[in-house]
């Protein structure tokens, strides 16, 4: 066979074992279909063109709009970081990998290294996960305990917010640095392809970033799942308590006394807070549920793997499957700023006054005015 010939006449692969790969039913699933390819980068770099405008759009309208410089936004403002990371340290490798005619890290890795490739993804994993913890804990203690922090300064609270912020990172790079060893190791090999079409000119050597050890893989996939797990079922609880606590305070706020001038500021504060509170559990709810089919793979991988199912067999049962929720873990870095404009009247108003605003000084004063009365109500009673 003339591809044996090739496979041994290369002095590159002769040190390297040989796939063989010479019935079409283990070779095609090895292939990229390009009707595949070009509508997976169609959709990704549509989710990109979508994610990073907005995304950098929130961070501008956090940065320009004094009353929207909270505790709960330093959070997401955070988060939105971490999604622009994601978002363009995949683009890089799903560019790769898609853009090759065969399934092979070898592309990505030759450029980044395995570790390079994956590390920032879970990076940024990671940190995304406390951030969503870390907004919801806020918003149950704004809700479910708000006289916790009761007469502390503003700037006190901000301090502690990014101490939590640079905490939150550090223990991110801790946590992806163990899950590296299940993708630092790469693994070559050289594959003898069917002597037909489509198979001519395909690329002889192949590569995998594949775990350092048993165990490696073993760590890998439980810290990827327990972490997700775990923060997600402390979310489910403070967002059940926060919508029982909310449910309440509509039931009394019916029985209340004849609505004063005094008291409309402070109901509208509160019905801001209620409305940020309502954002935040659905922009967190469509976290978990964007990555609970990625985690579930990843445990199905495991099972099989403790059950002595041969990888390429998995592979084989779920490389489909894998690639549907690489999707929806792209997008769910892209949606939180829809998120936040379409369930917000507050964040849909802080966006049309960032891009909107006047260079008129007459104007500026008085949106400073307008600001300031905006930040002692929303600040004091909304958004602690």
């Amino acid at each position: 066979m003339d591809q044996d010939f090739e496979v041994n006449k290369s002095s590159e692969c002769s040190r390297l074992p040989l796939m063989n790969l010479t019935l079409e039913e283990d070779a095609s699933i090895y292939l990229l279909d390009n009707g595949i390819s070009t509508t997976m980068l169609t959709v990704l770099f549509t989710i990109l063109a979508v994610g990073i405008p907005g995304n950098l759009a929130f961070l501008f309208v956090v940065a320009r709009v004094p009353y929207m410089r909270t505790t709960t936004n330093v959070y997401l403002a955070t988060l939105a970081v971490a999604d622009l990371m994601f978002l363009i340290s995949s683009i890089v490798q799903y560019n790769f990998y898609f853009t090759h005619p065969v399934r092979s890290h070898l592309a990505t890795a030759s450029f980044v290294g395995c570790v390079g490739a994956f590390f920032p993804q879970y990076v940024t994993y990671f940190a995304s996960i406390s951030m969503v913890s870390l907004v919801t804990h806020e918003r149950y203690n704004a809700i479910c305990k708000p006289f916790l922090n009761h007469g502390q300064q503003g700037g006190t609270r901000l301090k502690q917010s990014l101490k939590l912020v640079v905490g939150s990172w550090l223990v991110a790079v801790g946590l992806a640095g163990l899950v590296m060893a299940r993708y630092a190791k790469l693994f070559k090999t050289c594959a003898i392809w069917p002597d037909e079409k489509p198979y001519y000119d395909l690329p002889v050597q192949l590569g995998y970033c594949v775990a350092v050890s048993h165990w490696g893989l073993i760590v890998g996939h439980v810290l990827e799942s327990i972490v997700f797990i775990v923060a997600m079922i402390t979310n489910a609880i403070m967002y059940t308590l926060i919508i029982i606590n909310l449910n309440t305070r509509v039931r009394r706020k019916r029985e209340q006394n004849p609505v004063t001038p005094s008291s409309v500021h402070t109901q509208q504060a509160l019905h801001i807070r209620n409305q940020v509170a309502r954002m935040l559990i659905a922009n967190g709810a469509v976290f978990f549920l964007c990555q609970t089919p990625f985690i579930a793979l990843s445990l199905g991988i495991l099972v099989e793997n403790l059950l002595g199912v041969p990888p390429d067999v998995t592979y084989r049962k779920l490389v489909f499957a894998l690639t549907v929720c690489h999707v929806f873990v792209f997008l769910n870095s892209a949606v939180n700023p829809i998120i936040y404009n379409v369930t917000s009247h507050h964040y849909r108003q802080a966006f049309v006054e960032a891009f909107s605003r006047s260079n008129n000084k007459n104007d500026h004063k008085i949106d400073c005015n307008q600001n300031a009365v905006k930040q002692s109500h929303y600040v004091a009673l909304a958004v602690r």
